[in-house]
């Protein structure tokens, strides 16, 4: 599913998206979660990664949702009100060097991190939002991970994972000149060979634990035979 990520530095992290950075730096994380602040790139502004919310809030909404919105499934977000009026007009991009997955069939979980094969940063798919908070008046961008089920790989923790993409169909995913379809024809399933993966310190189940060696191998390599 994607429980927690792994970024680094933001000017970092930009300079191998081969974007800029909009707003100030923000440290490395090595053990980011939800409701926290992510470095996404809009469709609005491609050129630059800034950091939002991940936890999207409906534009509607008079307040935020007490349901989830952290994770948007890709087979829900055309029926689901949260997202429909979203798909092809607001998309985003989020930007990570890995992200760690919970074995919850041990107690406790055994997590696991993920990174590409090929040691570039990942691209995972998502939808943002902007919210007026009507009791200090500010415009609060947010955002949503699409998630897909998982790969073979993926399956040996979770039945779900991040839709991945390259770099260059994260730039299509982006054009907001594309029609509706051609964008979301980009969802496919990830190829097993795209990611690896290996058991890491279950310290890293406390997210406010960042030792700069969470992502380590403590335990086995996945691999999806």
């Amino acid at each position: 599913m994607c429980g927690r990520t792994l970024i680094s530095e933001a000017k970092e992290l930009a300079k191998k998206a081969g974007v800029a950075l909009g707003g100030g730096n923000v440290e490395k994380d090595t053990n980011r979660p939800p409701g926290s602040e992510m470095p996404v790139i809009l469709d609005a502004r491609p050129g630059k990664i800034h950091y939002l919310k991940w936890g999207l809030i409906p534009s509607f909404a008079s307040e935020p949702p007490k349901y989830a919105t952290t994770y948007a499934r890709m087979e829900t977000i055309h029926s689901l009100s949260t997202y429909r009026n979203l798909v092809g007009k607001r998309h985003c991009v989020f930007v990570v060097e890995g992200f760690y997955e919970f074995d919850k069939r041990q107690k406790p979980s055994q997590p696991y991190y993920f990174q590409r094969k090929d040691k570039n940063i990942l691209y995972l798919d998502g939808l943002w939002d902007t919210w007026r908070d009507t009791a200090s008046g500010l415009i609060i961008p947010t955002c949503a991970m699409i998630m897909q089920p998982a790969n073979a790989l993926m399956s040996k923790v979770h039945d779900r994972m991040p839709c991945v993409m390259t770099q260059a169909d994260a730039l299509k995913w982006l054009d907001r000149s594309l029609p509706v379809q051609t964008r979301l024809q980009l969802l496919q399933p990830v190829e097993n060979d795209v990611l690896e993966g290996w058991q890491v310190d279950k310290k890293v189940n406390n997210a406010r634990n960042k030792d700069s060696d969470n992502a380590d191998k403590s335990g086995s390599q996945l691999n999806f035979f």
